[in-house]
């Protein structure tokens, strides 16, 4: 483990638990092992002078991490402070009486620098396309108009009438691929087609005439973006306010 003073505090939790002190000391061999009852109430007053020492902390509690980091704030000077649960992940468990080196193991894996870990800057400001193939795709969008600026893409629409109101853009269309990541995705979509305005409202099919004369735009989408190209209305798609 790290070379370096620190305290580990373990406690039986009002004697819910039974703790192997001296397997902890085996595996934090460098540590200053505190064993009690109550840490977090009756005893913290001796969480409070394990503080003023200014030695690395890890306390074997994970439910109370407030109430420690709110008394160590209270002692002057600067410590690190580390939480470790023993108790749900071994000192309730229906082996405690023998999760002595469990529980070792445990703290003393706190105690280990931890590696850097490689990470990507996110940037979103709200744009989500969902994409779906059929009415549950609207579903969901009713769900989260409010909170996203939605775009809605049917894989199959011809199984999907558009909603009364717009209040999303709505579109059909296949992602053939998708690149990138949260917040700055690329996506290239056969079919693409939007749903025209003069289109009727989702009445049901057998409500709509059979001529309809129904427009869209559908767009090619390519490495270089889309390209939107106007066309005539098209009166043969059988009253379907999508042009397939």
């Amino acid at each position: 483990m790290a070379e370096r003073p620190r305290k580990v505090l373990i406690c039986t939790c009002e004697d819910t638990m039974p703790l192997d002190g001296a397997a902890v000391r085996r595996a934090c061999k460098n540590a200053d092992v505190v064993e009690g009852r109550q840490f977090c109430r009756s005893e913290l007053e001796r969480f409070r002078k394990a503080a003023a020492s200014g030695d690395a902390i890890t306390v074997a509690c994970t439910q109370e991490a407030p109430i420690f980091t709110e008394a160590a704030a209270e002692v002057p000077g600067k410590r690190e402070l580390t939480f470790v649960n023993i108790r749900e992940t071994a000192g309730w468990s229906k082996d405690a009486k023998d999760a002595g080196p469990k529980m070792a193991a445990l703290l003393a894996a706190a105690a280990e620098p931890m590696a850097d870990v490689p990470y990507v800057s996110l940037s979103s400001e709200g744009s989500a396309l969902l994409y779906g193939s059929d009415e549950r795709a609207l579903e969901a969008a009713q769900l989260l108009k409010e909170h996203l600026d939605l775009t809605v893409l049917i894989k199959d629409a011809g199984a999907v009438l558009p909603p009364r109101v717009t209040e999303y853009p709505l579109a059909k269309g296949t992602v053939r691929s998708a690149s990138g990541y949260l917040g700055a995705f690329e996506l290239i979509i056969d079919g693409y087609a939007a749903a025209a305005p003069s289109s009727p409202p989702a009445v049901g099919p057998s409500c709509l005439p059979s001529s309809a004369a129904l427009t869209a735009w559908p767009t090619s989408c390519g490495e270089r973006g889309i390209r939107e190209v106007m066309i005539p209305c098209c009166p043969y798609n059988g009253g379907n306010p999508w042009l397939l």
